[in-house]
């Protein structure tokens, strides 16, 4: 199985800051609103300690367990991914059965030259792990050349 790239950490450790950063917005709302309505003082101290269970499970730990746990295999006529810590959750998809590649890219992933390719079937889609922009653009034309030559009619 191969390893995801390198960049997949700090890309999601930026990702997960912007969403605490927002959190930290909401909480600060809900704290003005505790001092002005006279709510108890123990609600201070529940928004501190959902700050900092967010930033330590969702901002340090995750990205590093998702980079550890992740991983996928390309070969002529399939693609696997597996994901998963508790529930190891493994998808195979065979390339022939692609009816089509979704290629995304932000201004955050874009920093860090990484895109999200997700392959659909009729029934259902795999979300690839984040991939290198130049490997997802080969990934996405080589499955799209693969269904071209494919003529059988299953």
């Amino acid at each position: 199985m191969i390893e995801l790239n390198a960049r997949v950490r700090p890309y999601m450790t930026v990702k997960a800051l912007l969403i605490w950063v927002t959190s930290i917005l909401i909480f600060t709302i809900a704290g003005i609103a505790v001092y002005f309505f006279s709510w108890p003082v123990w609600l201070y101290y529940i928004f501190i300690g959902l700050l900092l269970i967010e930033l330590a499970g969702f901002v340090i730990l995750r990205p590093w367990i998702y980079t550890k746990v992740t991983s996928y295999e390309l070969f002529e006529d399939r693609i696997v991914v597996r994901q998963g810590f508790f529930t190891v959750k493994t998808q195979m998809i065979p390339i022939k059965r692609a009816q089509g590649v979704e290629f995304k890219t932000g201004p955050l992933s874009r920093k860090y030259d990484l895109a999200a390719v997700r392959i659909k079937t009729a029934g259902i889609g795999i979300d690839m792990p984040p991939l290198q922009i130049d490997e997802a653009r080969g990934l996405k034309s080589d499955i799209i050349d693969i269904v071209k030559e494919e003529s059988t009619d299953v």
